[in-house]
């Protein structure tokens, strides 16, 4: 295995890129930041929705689906590939030719985090991620896309 990951990208322009892929443990560094953050999102809602008794249950079904579903995907197409996990990692999704994620791309790869969930704790996705050379999990390869570290000037 090569201990130098960057990828080099030719742009049309004749400008080379270097893109940097991150590894399973800044990944999951950032997920659980998420989690944190959808978490306590979820728990301000139910708190709120418990007032409504049997309407609140419902109500609050309908967010948690909101909230985990759309919070990946929202982040990442309107915050240039970035959730506040990931951009507290100094991480951002583009796709393999390091162009911004699309609409496509974001609801691809989150609809397939259910499988690398599975069979227990990303068990599935943590093994793709850590075979692959580019540390893609199997939402990345069927998006096309790709978590790099984002240069940060000096």
């Amino acid at each position: 295995m090569q201990l130098d990951t960057r990828i080099e990208i030719e742009t049309p322009e004749g400008i080379d890129m270097i893109l940097r892929p991150a590894g399973l443990v800044s990944r999951a560094l950032a997920f659980g930041i998420d989690l944190a953050i959808r978490g306590a999102l979820i728990g301000v809602f139910y708190l709120f929705l418990q007032f409504f008794d049997k309407l609140g249950i419902g109500l609050g079904a309908i967010v948690f689906f909101l909230v985990n579903w759309w919070y990946m995907v929202l982040f990442e197409v309107l915050s240039q590939g970035r959730t506040p996990g990931k951009r507290a990692l100094g991480l951002r999704v583009v796709h393999d030719d390091g162009t911004p994620i699309d609409w496509s791309s974001s609801l691809i790869r989150n609809l397939l985090r259910f499988v690398d969930m599975l069979p227990l704790g990303y068990g599935l996705g943590a093994v793709t991620c850590l075979s692959h050379p580019r540390f893609k999990r199997l939402g990345d390869l069927a998006a096309g896309t790709l978590v790099v570290y984002i240069d940060r000037p000096l």
